[in-house]
């Protein structure tokens, strides 16, 4: 009971940050106006970027295989795609859960190890966070004024005093966490925690091990790099719903798409809040009206959002008769007595 009352105020906590971001960005803006600019907005588009959101998911599927392969594990690009709409579902809903449940919906169905599973999913949020910081640099290279000048707004509104004291406080618990981890270690290496650990430390460097022993490196390449382009391409199409937006090149897509990603990394439910802010402050520093940034940013987060809903719940029915199936299967092999 304690456990789900911590669960409950920890999701209402960062639903209730999203919700500050949403106030401080639409404070000062003109209701009216903005709820005319989406009457006015060409919807077909958000389709299209919905049809390349769902794109990345099946191009993420087919690199999960690749990996899953050279550990010996089979299942099909279908349920391995299904797994991942699963895990973004979870993640709108309860952030940073998603990798959680995308590992176990796949070991329901496939009987895959959890922690070999989680241990390829690490390897690939490490290619990613590559490709990431790689698409930050192109696109600091190809707008630095106006990536500056993101930057400078979000500095801008904290203290340089207030962090003073933050390297002092790390080290402190530092020292404090490794003194307790050193004057306790027998009694944590007898513990359910300590033999839980190991084992998930194990199958993380399975996982990170497929890396040099994949016999398809070029294929996993070009699935990362597709991923991306999808992502590029499902906030480049948006650009084109909104007449204020329709002349921007792909390079501010590049641009929108990494700042909407940074937005992204602050852990409210869906990105509600800081996805808005972050692609508002990026509309605005390339010049355009910051009304015309929040517009787009609920077209954008609108469009990827129903996305996400609908796949995941198509990936639960799917994942659920796969779960039955295989259950069905194994009854059928067991012997009679």
């Amino acid at each position: 009971m304690k456990a789900q009352i911590l669960s409950f105020l920890k999701y209402v906590f960062f639903l209730g940050i999203g919700a500050l971001f949403l106030y401080f960005v639409l404070r000062d803006q003109d209701i009216d106006k903005m709820l005319q600019d989406l009457r006015n907005a060409k919807y077909g588009y958000l389709i299209f970027s919905m049809i390349f959101g769902y794109a990345a998911y099946v191009f993420r599927g087919l690199r999960w295989l690749l990996l899953l392969k050279t550990m010996n594990y089979k299942t099909s690009a279908n349920l391995a795609t299904q797994a991942i709409a699963s895990g973004y579902l979870a993640n709108a809903i309860f952030p940073r859960a998603g990798e959680i449940v995308r590992c176990t919906s796949l070991y329901k169905v496939t009987g895959i190890p959890v922690n070999k599973l989680f241990g390829t999913i690490l390897l690939e949020r490490a290619v990613d966070l590559v490709l990431l910081v790689l698409c930050i640099t192109l696109s600091f290279v190809l707008k630095f004024s106006e990536l500056s000048n993101f930057f400078t707004s979000i500095s801008s509104e904290t203290e340089p005093n207030e962090a003073s004291n933050t390297p002092i406080l790390i080290l402190a618990a530092v020292v404090v966490i490794v003194g307790a981890l050193y004057f306790f270690r027998n009694a944590l290496k007898n513990s359910k925690l300590y033999l839980k650990v190991v084992a998930l430390w194990e199958g993380v460097k399975e996982g990170f091990k497929t890396a040099f022993y994949m016999k398809e490196k070029s294929l996993f390449i070009l699935y990362s790099l597709l991923i991306w382009l999808m992502y590029l391409l499902m906030t480049y199409i948006c650009f084109f719903s909104v007449p204020e937006t329709s002349n921007l090149s792909l390079v501010d897509g590049l641009y929108i798409m990494v700042i909407g990603g940074l937005g992204m990394i602050v852990p409210v439910q869906g990105g509600l809040g800081p996805y808005h802010a972050a692609v508002t402050l990026g509309i605005a520093s390339i010049g355009l009206a910051e009304s015309t940034g929040i517009t787009l940013a609920v077209l954008i987060h609108t469009a990827q959002s129903i996305m996400i809903i609908i796949t995941g719940i198509i990936a639960a029915i799917v994942l659920s008769f796969a779960k039955r199936k295989a259950g069905h299967h194994e009854a059928s092999d067991a012997p009679s007595v």
